[in-house]
């Protein structure tokens, strides 16, 4: 049996992302309760934007729901406008959690709930890493209505019973495809044991790939799904974007694109075989798991990176378009044109080869001032709307890549047994001594990106993501046995 039909087996009779038979309509703002129309004339919106009309009523309804909505499009007050309507704030318990993949969108979420609340007496409580348990702790105990925060400190409190999920009524999932290019997988199928079996549930998302859905099956029950980006995808369905990027300095913007984006794998385009075996040489330089594919290959050496690209054993193939004819690999995350085609039809090709047949994916082009040019003649041909997105810094990449090594590091202690824990103590004498000087936090340095070398790859669409079993039976707080570690972790 392969891969994809080993997940398959574990999935739901219909696993195609369609919208829901008997749809709710929409919502206007004068249809909203007095308390949600004061709290969005609190946050300034005298109307609705179209994913918070067409999703409240799905939440108010309590129907689990997956929305396909992008950044920007109003999805954070789709989901707080119903928890601020739906909460008992007489009972100090907590009643809804909102998973975020960073803190600074949990304190976003957490800022934007605070303006919608005004005056009520609401408690919204952030939990993310990086900074101490005392206050966390201290909210717990008064009581959090809300909870918003990253997987892997949401799960520290669970493991230490400070967060109690009993009366939990509403969880949402925020940024999914995020949550995963973070590494929160292992996470968040541990945390979805700790749920409540009758609650609602509620996915957000810009993309829908296999990993995400997967994912949907761990915490949602039958659920319906609207997307909101419709209107907004053109030629094979795939959003299309694109980063003006210096042309002397194309090598290391695909580096640090790929880094932020962090597709589960990518078809990477160039004009030439030159070009080609110079984009791979610098990816596999750089660790990752990336081949090429030209003419300059022997029949059996071309059909072997094939068969390991089709088979999901390679990440990242870089190919001319001569060389990549014929291929046709299901649910390709990602196309990347590191190079603009020289003629105008190779670039619906080019990105024709992700989204088939209704799967999520992404093309990614990287235009240089000189290709500016036949990109816009691309565009206007085809009427093509192009997100143009700012080049990660070498800051940008560095603050996503401490993040996702923490949660696997965290992922990885939260694995070992009491007698790991306490081997693990002796060390912590050493990992004080190495921040005194530069030379010792070097020695640090090489070891975590080692350490995010080897594990990241696997993160994002794993095996483990690939091959997720159906959910298992919600368990509640209660009637699980956690392992209670002593000490303090930092956590995301």
């Amino acid at each position: 049996m392969t891969e994809r039909k080993k997940a398959e087996a574990h999935a739901p009779a219909s696993d195609e992302i369609v919208e829901p038979a008997n749809t709710i309509p929409e919502i206007t703002f004068e249809q909203l309760s007095p308390r949600m129309q004061d709290a969005a004339r609190r946050a300034g919106w005298d109307k609705l934007m179209p994913v918070q009309a067409r999703s409240i009523p799905y939440l108010l309804a309590g129907r689990d729901l997956m929305v396909q909505s992008r950044t920007g499009s109003g999805k954070t007050g789709a989901f707080l406008l119903p928890i601020l309507e739906k909460i008992d704030r007489s009972r100090p318990v907590t009643q809804a959690l909102i998973l975020a993949p960073t803190r600074e969108l949990a304190i976003q979420i957490v800022g934007e709930a605070a303006t919608l609340s005004g005056d009520e007496p609401v408690n919204v409580l952030p939990i993310y890493g990086g900074v101490g348990y005392g206050q966390q702790l201290d909210g717990l105990k008064s009581g959090a209505h809300i909870v918003v925060g990253t997987p892997g400190r949401i799960l520290d409190h669970l493991d230490r019973r400070t967060l109690v999920l009993d009366d939990l009524k509403i969880i949402v999932l925020d940024e999914a495809d995020r949550l995963l290019s973070m590494g929160f997988y292992p996470d968040m199928r541990q945390l979805a044991r700790s749920l409540p079996r009758r609650r609602a549930g509620f996915m957000f998302s810009a993309t829908f790939p296999p990993a995400v859905r997967s994912l949907a099956r761990e915490f949602l029950h039958e659920p319906d799904f609207l997307s909101l980006s419709k209107d907004h995808i053109h030629v094979a369905d795939v959003p299309h974007i694109y980063y003006e990027v210096p042309g002397m300095d194309k090598d290391r913007a695909l580096v640090r694109i790929i880094e932020i984006e962090n597709p589960q794998t990518a078809l990477i385009f160039c004009n030439t075989k030159v070009r080609v075996n110079y984009v791979a040489t610098v990816l596999q330089r750089f660790g990752y798991d990336a081949d090429q594919l030209t003419a300059d290959l022997s029949q059996n050496e071309r059909e072997g990176v094939i068969r390991k690209f089709h088979a999901g054993k390679l990440r990242f193939l870089i190919a001319t378009d001569i060389a990549a004819r014929g291929i046709d690999v299901e649910d390709l995350a990602m196309v990347i044109q590191y190079e603009f085609p020289e003629e105008t039809e190779l670039y619906i090709h080019r990105a024709g080869r992700t989204g088939r047949a209704g799967a999520a994916g992404v093309a990614i082009s990287l235009v240089a001032r000189e290709e500016r040019r036949d990109f816009i003649h691309v565009c206007t041909k085809y009427k093509i709307e192009m997100e143009k997105r700012e080049l990660p810094t070498d800051d940008d990449v560095a603050a996503v890549v401490g993040e996702r090594t923490v949660a696997l590091l965290e992922a990885a202690q939260r694995g070992r047994d009491r007698l790991q824990i306490e081997r693990m103590q002796r060390m912590l004498p050493l990992v004080s001594s190495l921040f005194e000087t530069e030379d010792e936090r070097a020695l640090l340095a090489m070891l975590l990106d080692d350490f995010y070398q080897q594990s990241h790859h696997g993160a994002f669409g794993s095996q483990e993501a690939k091959e997720a079993p159906a959910p298992r039976k919600a368990e509640s707080q209660g009637g699980r046995q956690r392992s209670r570690r002593g000490g303090s972790r930092r956590g995301r």
